[in-house]
């Protein structure tokens, strides 16, 4: 299995995560500090992993 940490804020990131399979699990509110934004929201994404053949 795999977990990333992706910042809220970086649409096209998670937009690619979601192509690659992953969901959001939850959301760490204000863990990111971003440079213009300030603190801002950080999504744990999760997807299996498959065994290799």
């Amino acid at each position: 299995m795999q977990f990333n940490y992706v910042v809220s804020t970086n649409t096209p990131a998670v937009e690619l995560y979601r192509k690659l399979g992953f969901a959001v699990v939850g959301t760490l509110p204000k863990a990111f500090e971003h440079r213009r934004l300030g603190l801002v929201d950080v999504y744990v994404m999760f997807r299996f992993l498959q065994a290799p053949d």
